[in-house]
């Protein structure tokens, strides 16, 4: 299995209220990885495919607080945080079964070392109907405040095709330093100088 980038990466280039990838390729692992520079209040939401219909269900953890849970919601509340965050997450994506998601997020808390960062764990599920592959991932805000300048939105997927091997010159010579030898490429194998 060969990781690569999925789709485009999006970097703010100013402030927004959305930091979306809208061209991923449909793969049955995905990592996505999010940095969210705020500017004010931001209210993060997260959904796939842009679909608002009540289809995603999470429990999650602040701090190491009790369990909560939400069920049958338009999107996926994942932050109320005014500074600045780092998500990552892994998504399982599995044609025919619910999409089913692990997510980490921590943030900054008020700045300096004195202050202990802030941490969210969350397990969720999201249900389309009709099934539907993740195509698309959608990080949007819904505060007073904007995602600033920055925020970036990055994914990978687990069934890309590796770019080609970079080709080997005929007549290329390989010297390996621990035993003095010099190799060369014929074109098809390397043979060892006489």
């Amino acid at each position: 299995m060969a990781w690569g980038k999925n789709g485009t990466p999006n970097t703010l280039s100013g402030t927004a209220d959305d930091c979306d990838i809208t061209d991923l390729t449909a793969n049955k692992l995905n990592v996505f990885l999010h940095h969210k520079i705020a500017s004010g209040a931001v209210n993060q939401r997260l959904s796939f495919n842009n679909d608002s219909n009540s289809v995603y269900a999470a429990r999650y953890s602040a701090n190491g607080g009790t369990d909560g849970t939400l069920t049958s919601q338009t999107y996926l509340q994942t932050n109320h945080y005014s500074t600045d965050s780092f998500t990552f997450s892994y998504v399982c994506s599995v044609s025919g079964e619910e999409k089913l998601m692990m997510w980490w997020k921590c943030n900054q808390n008020s700045a300096g070392a004195a202050n202990a960062p802030n941490r969210v764990e969350m397990v969720m599920k999201y249900v389309p109907s009709p099934d539907a592959d993740i195509t698309r991932i959608d990080m949007n805000n819904n505060a007073a405040g904007d995602y600033a300048a920055g925020t970036n939105a990055s994914a990978l997927g687990s069934e890309l095709t590796p770019a080609s091997a970079t080709t080997i010159e005929t007549g290329s010579i390989y010297i390996d330093t621990d035993t003095n030898q010099r190799y060369f490429w014929n074109g098809s194998s390397w043979s060892l100088q006489a």
